[in-house]
């Protein structure tokens, strides 16, 4: 009988999103009866030292200058974000190589491991994609290997035929397989002949009263109720003229709950605060305090819904438009996905969503998402 699961999904850093999939499917999973820990599977750390060089070989090579962030800014920058993870998740000790992989799986005797969820097959997101289909414990027949809304990201196959062939024999190995997009249920098909369940992402497995648990009422900022929350990951000219128009037309105030800068402009600078994150739990009640929703992530997507907020997605092609299409599909909101250069979402803004219908919806697709993973234990 399955009871003890190990989760293995991308390094958990300063991503809302990521950070919070984790902790919505081991809670889910805990509720279920299950002890879960998830895996602190990373690349190892850059010397300070090796980023400069690495920054000045990338000068040369390109004539860009790229400045990293040190280790010491970096534990300022993330402090927040570590703080939750440490809080809120059981997360294991760091492991560098799916080597080490192996041997702690294996000591620490689990008897399943589920990989998901997130991008954890997008190759450009992913350390060692061969990792997140287990090849390292192709072998091992005693522990049971499932997918859990397992994303590729985007909607083109990103394999050559010789990984090809490996992924479809390595996926053979596994118990229950499920993807987060409809896109991701036609790749398996065609690329890998499997079929696969379409299952939610996890975040949206919680409600949004298990969310709204982790804030801390003393620390309650009422300063953005009734504003526009803007949550966009790729700025631009053409998104800042879009929120400048959408904030005139509901004559609403915005505010943002992210990084002022995401990037360094020279080795050394002093005042670290525009790139700290803020809270996790802040970004949360970013959501339940706003009017309205301008975003281009995914999660951010996500977190409207479940707080059911009228909103519209700004699309972001470069970080894959397949997820959010899929994802609002689901809900039959597939206008919420809108263009810069498309003049219709001022129209679109003043449309009352039915979130009785989409709740609904939620609910059914929650409960069907949910007996899948305990079935995939079970059996």
């Amino acid at each position: 009988m399955t009871k003890k699961i190990a989760i293995l999904t991308q390094p958990l850093h300063v991503n809302f999103g990521g950070t919070l999939q984790a902790f919505a499917l081991q809670k889910t999973l805990i509720s279920m009866g299950y002890e879960v820990e998830t895996l602190n599977y990373n690349l190892k750390k850059s010397s300070d030292l090796k980023k400069i060089l690495s920054s000045l070989k990338h000068k040369i090579l390109s004539n860009k200058s790229i400045f990293p962030f040190f280790e010491k800014e970096l534990q300022i920058v993330r402090a927040e974000h570590n703080k939750f993870i440490k809080n809120n998740l059981k997360y294991s000790k760091s492991l560098y190589s799916h080597q080490d992989l192996k041997n702690y799986i294996e000591s620490q005797s689990f008897d399943a491991v589920i990989i998901g969820s997130d991008q954890v097959w997008r190759v450009a997101y992913s350390p060692r994609i061969e990792s997140f289909f287990l090849d390292f414990l192709s072998h091992n027949n005693q522990i049971k290997k499932i997918t859990y809304s397992a994303s590729f990201g985007i909607d083109q196959w990103q394999f050559d035929e010789n990984k090809t062939i490996e992924i479809k024999r390595l996926l053979r190995k596994f118990q229950s397989v499920s993807v987060r997009e409809k896109s991701a249920v036609e790749l398996c098909q065609q690329y890998l002949d499997i079929e696969v369940k379409h299952t939610l992402d996890p975040t949206l497995l919680l409600e949004a009263k298990e969310y709204l648990e982790l804030l801390n009422p003393k620390q309650k900022n009422i300063n953005n109720i009734g504003k526009i929350f803007v949550y966009v990951l790729d700025k631009n000219k053409s998104k800042e003229k879009m929120i400048e128009n959408i904030s005139r037309e509901l004559d609403k105030e915005i505010f943002y709950n992210q990084p002022e800068k995401n990037n360094k402009n020279s080795y050394f600078i002093k005042d670290l605060e525009p790139y700290i994150y803020p809270p996790i739990e802040s970004w949360i009640e970013s959501f339940f305090d706003a009017d309205f929703i301008i975003t281009d992530s995914f999660h951010g997507t996500v977190f409207s819904i479940l707080f059911n907020k009228e909103f519209i997605v700004i699309n972001n092609e470069d970080r894959g438009n397949a997820r959010f299409e899929s994802l609002l599909e689901l809900f039959d909101l597939k206008d919420r996905l809108v263009s810069c250069h498309d003049e219709g979402y001022l129209k679109l803004i003043r449309k009352k969503t039915d979130f009785e219908q989409v709740n609904k919806k939620l609910n059914k697709l929650r409960l069907d998402s949910s007996k899948w993973l305990e079935d995939s234990l079970l059996n």
